[in-house]
């Protein structure tokens, strides 16, 4: 493996055992969470608008038939991954020994559990009565290891805070889309989301083996090192895994108690809204992790540090997440069609899920930051109890009423967990609580306008095609100023700290693309 040039992005994971060296600064932070945040933008709007086109080439029970048979994938993969990327990132001493280490025992994971999804496969057939959906299951266990080879190449890249980081995510959407349309479009159904499944997790690991630059050196690999990162990324993937159960769980219920048509538009949904609040989240949890990392045995700066992000990102998020209780049947048939109007009420019933996945984020960055990821299980327990119980409550409501169990569900998840980030950073809770009240107040002040603009003089649901996304486009327009004119009235401070971090953001997106043109 060539050296490293000083100071470049490109830099291997050697010059991390360099004190000076590894102390990120806050320009390479913005930098390389501006650039995760707009290539995370970027893949979340070619992934909307190829979901869009998707949508109009299959029914909803295609989609519902590849979330059954994709439920072994993501479980599978956390245990392959075993909490390496965590372990790595946060590693402060020989990090190429460790990244070499957690690189091999997650490729040789991979492969193993790759045999066990296939063994399993026919499991899922079953519970589901479709044997197609357990062959799709069994082919669907290819990807396992595929995706396994990329995760240490981006832990690396994380470390680095290196804004290459972007393009990951961008290529995985591009090839993901390209051949679901090519296999739908071909008639292909099912089978044409699982070849889209293989051609996205192959642009994912080739993609971050090429920017990060990175190879593993299998002479450092050792067991010993293997049981120390294993060490801190048990209770990771512990956690990561009950997360999984509670997203398996969910298409389990939904799928045996339904149908896979109401599977289809559950999943359909939660994917809608997520997509805008995930490009926010991620750019955020990117720097998170590394920056953390560094600055958190400085008290006076972490505690600053905590409530600037968690102040930030629920100024963005709240409007994000709320604009689908007015706006989620508008957004269903307009976008979707008319095949998928029952993904409308879903929706506007998740709409609390964005804000849950960003103070859940928050919190889970901040324990494995300071070490502390033997709290991560504890939530991500309830994560997968709490909202599968209310489902089971609320199965009478249908499909709406599987999202609100969801919605409510890990609300009352990241709940808990704010109260234990204060209790472990010795936050008062009163003062987390007030990073949050101004989005809160200003977004709710949103919902109820926009509700009124649509329902009384929009009626953006009632028309299709240009007419509706002009419709639609009226809506957001009006949920923006909405948003921003509360805002400004309920927290002046609070706007203009949006207004500076737009404008930060925007600065240095155009000068960091200028220097990579340059």
């Amino acid at each position: 493996m060539n050296p490293p040039s000083e100071g470049d992005d490109s830099a291997g994971v050697e010059s991390s055992e360099n004190p000076e060296a590894d102390t990120v600064s806050r320009q390479r932070v913005v930098r390389g969470g501006t650039f995760a945040a707009l290539g995370s933008f970027s893949s979340q709007a070619i992934a909307l608008v190829g979901f869009i086109i998707l949508a109009r080439l299959a029914p909803p029970s295609t989609f519902g038939a590849y979330a059954a048979a994709s439920i072994l994938t993501g479980a599978s993969l956390l245990f392959s991954e075993a909490g390496m990327q965590a372990a790595v990132i946060q590693r402060q001493d020989r990090v190429e020994e460790a990244a070499s280490t957690a690189f091999t025992a997650n490729v040789v994971g991979g492969f193993a559990l790759a045999a066990l999804a296939a063994a399993l496969a026919p499991l899922i057939g079953l519970f589901f009565h479709s044997g197609e959906i357990g062959i799709a299951a069994a082919a669907l266990a290819g990807t396992i290891p595929l995706n396994a080879a990329s995760i240490v190449p981006g832990a690396i890249l994380a470390r680095r805070v290196s804004f290459r980081f972007a393009f990951i995510g961008l290529f995985e959407s591009l090839a993901y889309v390209t051949a679901a349309i090519a296999g739908l479009a071909s008639g292909l159904g099912l089978w044409g989301l699982v070849a889209a499944t293989y051609a996205a997790a192959a642009a994912r690991t080739a993609t971050v083996l090429v920017v990060s630059g990175w190879r593993p050196s299998f002479d450092l690999v050792s067991w010993q090192m293997w049981r120390s990162l294993s060490r801190y990324g048990r209770p990771v993937v512990l956690s990561s895994l009950f997360d999984e159960a509670g997203r398996a769980g969910s298409t389990a219920v939904v799928g045996r108690l339904l149908n896979t048509s109401a599977l289809g538009q559950f999943r359909s949904a939660q994917r809608l809204v997520l997509q805008p609040n995930t490009a926010i989240i991620y750019g955020s949890a990117y720097v998170l992790l590394p920056a953390f990392s560094r600055i958190w045995q400085d008290e006076k700066r972490f505690h600053d540090s905590i409530l600037r992000a968690l102040r930030t990102l629920m100024l963005m998020i709240f409007p994000v997440s709320l604009v689908f209780i007015p706006l989620g049947r508008p957004f269903a048939t307009v976008l979707l069609g008319k095949p998928w109007s029952g993904a409308g009420p879903i929706m506007m019933a998740m709409a609390g899920l964005g804000i849950a996945s960003a103070l859940g984020s928050i919190s889970a960055e901040t324990f494995k930051a300071t070490g502390r990821t033997d709290l991560l299980p504890r939530f991500h327990a309830l994560g997968a109890v709490i909202p599968i119980a209310l489902m089971f409550a609320l199965r009478d409501f249908g499909a709406p009423g599987m999202g609100m169990a969801i919605s409510l569900g890990m609300l009352f998840v990241a709940g808990y967990a704010i109260r234990i980030l204060a209790r472990i950073t010795s936050i008062p809770l009163g003062v987390i609580l007030a990073q949050v009240r101004p989005a809160a107040a200003s977004g709710f002040l949103m919902t109820a306008g926009v509700f009124v603009l649509d329902r009384s003089l929009v009626h953006a649901g009632q028309s299709q095609g240009a007419a509706g996304a002009s419709l639609l486009a009226i809506d957001l327009l009006g949920a923006v100023l909405l948003y921003l004119g509360s805002l400004f009235l309920l927290s002046r401070q609070s706007a203009l700290e949006l207004k500076e971090v737009a404008k930060l953001l925007v600065g240095r997106a155009e000068r960091s693309a200028s220097t990579v043109v340059g």
